[in-house]
């Protein structure tokens, strides 16, 4: 089984969720990705084929600085906020 090194290298870009059941998510993506470049928050949804994305940063029932998985199809709009 060949092994397969992990990167932990960021390129956070800073956004809004929100999802199918109303729900909102404030935090950050990471465009650094192994294969591909990317510049663009489009392109995580659109040239990434994994069915999930990870969304870290964000304030979840009071408890801050934290990461939430979240399935692309829950997804109706993504805002990338200004630099």
């Amino acid at each position: 089984m060949p092994v397969r090194m992990i990167s932990r290298r960021r390129e956070p870009r800073r956004v809004t969720i929100k999802l199918i059941d109303g729900s909102m998510i404030k935090g950050q993506v990471n465009l650094y990705h192994e294969e591909m470049t990317m510049n663009r928050v489009s392109d995580l949804f659109l040239r990434v084929k994994e069915p999930f994305i990870v969304v870290f940063g964000t304030t979840i029932n009071r408890k801050k600085d934290r990461a939430i998985i979240v399935n692309k199809q829950n997804i109706l709009w993504v805002l990338p906020e200004e630099e």
